[in-house]
């Protein structure tokens, strides 16, 4: 439980922390134990207490710097904070005074640095090196094993029921602790993998590299050594970052490039707000894309008779290597997008706790509110980010919740392309009508489409484009001005034991500015308005190796949609 250098093996602050004794003015108020209590508190804030040393009694003055810290920290009422110091002031100065020795022990943030810099030939780079030859050593330990690959991965399958423990339900479609839970789980991976790499003899500097798939070509087909089978380690063992098919699309595999629908992060970087109650907001996008676009066009769809793929799997997605540069990019754009933007404020965000494990193996307990620093917090920082950030943060409203003003008379089904009619009661074409005016009026969020009610017998393997009013559906290519934004049915087998229609998912899209460019076109018309789906291949080329292998092609594997719907706010 106890954390720190300080704390640990302090028996008053141990049992304190166990939630059967206190501190204060009348209880354990002198000793080593106030000492470093004392010296906690000035971690946190040199200034709560005086400059000069305090002798290790619990005075007016230390008090006073608990009190303080209950109203500034941990959110009591300054009419009711106490000066008594309980598990929750213990705990929360434990994890502080760790960072801060951690900060001392390793005062430069690490740089997490872009793979494609790293490695772009059949070489070894010594920090790609170093990881391929942790991964191996991981994968040998035994599944119990808390450093092990096996048990590492496994922590994903338990994210569902870690988030929904902690009230996900408030996030509305986008699960707002995606981004924070994943950063926790990286942070201590690395960790693990940083230690692992240390015991190797391996570089004493190293970082995870992320993975820009965003970049212009060469960097959106995966890094050489991920992809490079032939490649050995220096002592002749196979390439552990190298997965063949069916563990990863074939295509990927052979190098075909990501298509710039799948990883584009124009949409959720454009989303002023983190999350809000029926809105996807940046964090629920970017887990729409790239997120699962990439991880379903990496794995792809696996065969029939073996699902095979990893990346395509919300449970074991974390075996694949790869996942964690996957991940280590995500976690870059979200330090991206807070150069202009805030993160929740919501305690309920904030002091969630989720458990992960240390390089000993050791569980702890992590805290949103003690990751939303990453360099301070966590001691690192990416390689294409400034050493110190002076543009501002800002806080967006929370815009109404919208009202549906048309939807699908029912389910469909998508294997190619399909157009679908969205139906409007009398009673909202008016509504309906003034939707630009709203837009116009808004700026964003104000007009949103959905598609809900997402399932399959398995996760088709490719993305899919939603389109808006399209004027002729049969066309070849359809008009990128009428496209409202792409998804990928990722996740669709996070639960194991379901049946074979897996749990409904589903997406929202702001077309405000969409609808903007429909009005003046006339193309918006309150009894004509469609929604056409198309599937769409997950790379450039022709997936000529993936029908090979015997993997489907885009129109083999329907999705189901539950209904398509449109709300204006």
């Amino acid at each position: 439980m106890i954390c720190s250098v300080l704390f640990h093996g302090d028996v008053v602050l141990t049992a304190i922390a166990g939630g059967l004794d206190r501190m204060s003015t009348a209880r354990n108020a002198s000793g080593d134990a106030v000492g470093k209590l004392q010296t906690a508190l000035r971690n946190w804030d040199p200034h709560c207490l005086p400059a000069q040393d305090l002798a290790p009694t619990y005075c007016a003055e230390t008090a006073a710097a608990v009190r303080r810290f209950k109203v500034t920290v941990l959110g009591e009422p300054e009419t009711s904070a106490t000066d008594v110091a309980g598990p929750e002031i213990v705990l929360h100065l434990d994890r502080l005074q760790a960072t801060a020795e951690s900060r001392a022990a390793d005062p430069q943030p690490r740089v997490r640095r872009n793979v494609w810099r790293l490695s772009t030939d059949a070489s070894w780079d010594p920090t790609l090196l170093a990881y391929a030859e942790a991964v191996r050593t991981m994968q040998s330990r035994p599944a119990h094993d808390p450093t092990s690959w096996a048990f590492q991965a496994g922590l994903r399958a338990h994210f569902g029921a870690a988030v929904a423990a902690a009230g996900a339900a408030s996030s509305g479609r986008g699960n707002w602790f995606f981004l924070p839970w994943h950063r926790m789980h990286l942070h201590y991976f690395e960790l693990i993998v940083r230690d692992t790499v240390a015991a190797n003899g391996g570089p004493t500097d190293f970082a995870l590299p992320y993975w820009n798939y965003g970049n212009p070509a060469p960097q959106n087909a995966l890094p050489h050594p991920f992809r490079d089978t032939g490649l050995r380690l220096p002592d002749g063992s196979p390439n552990p970052l190298a997965l063949p098919s069916p563990l990863r699309n074939a295509d990927v595999m052979a190098g075909a490039a990501l298509s710039p629908s799948i990883t584009s992060t124009f949409t959720a970087m454009w989303q002023p707000s983190f999350a809000e109650p029926n809105r996807t907001g940046f964090s629920g996008q970017l887990e729409n894309v790239p997120h699962g676009s990439v991880r379903v066009a990496v794995g792809g769809s696996g065969c029939d008779s073996e699902p095979g793929a990893l990346m395509s799997s919300a449970v074991r997605g974390a075996l694949d290597p790869v996942y964690w540069l996957h991940h280590a990019n995500l976690d870059r754009l979200w330090v991206q997008w807070l150069e202009r933007h805030s993160n929740p404020s919501d305690p309920a965000w904030i002091d969630a706790e989720f458990e992960f494990f240390d390089p000993a193996g050791t569980p702890v307990r992590c805290r949103v509110g003690d990751v939303l620093d990453h360099a301070e917090q966590l001691g690192y920082r990416y390689d294409d980010q400034p050493q110190a950030s002076a543009s501002s943060r800002r806080l967006v409203a929370i815009a109404p919740t919208p009202m549906r003003v048309a939807a699908t008379d029912g389910p469909f089904e998508v294997t190619g392309r399909v157009t679908t009619q969205l139906v409007v009661p009398d009673s909202c074409v008016e509504a309906v009508a003034h939707a630009p005016d709203t837009a116009a009026a808004a700026g964003f969020g104000a007009v949103l489409l959905a598609v809900d009610g997402l399932a399959a017998d398995r996760t088709p393997g490719v993305a899919y484009q939603v389109y808006l009013n399209v004027p002729d559906p049969t066309a070849d290519a359809l008009p990128d001005q009428h496209l409202a934004g792409t998804f990928a049915a990722f996740g669709l087998d996070a639960d194991p034991d379901a049946g074979p229609v897996r749990a409904a998912v589903g997406f929202t899209f702001d077309v405000t500015a969409l609808v903007q460019i429909l009005a003046p076109a006339r193309r918006w018309d309150p009894r004509s308005l469609t929604v056409t789906v198309q599937a769409v291949l997950p790379t450039t080329g022709a997936n000529e190796r993936a029908a090979e292998c015997g993997l489907p092609t885009a129109t083999e594997r329907p999705l189901h949609i539950g209904r398509a719907e449109l709300l204006v706010g």
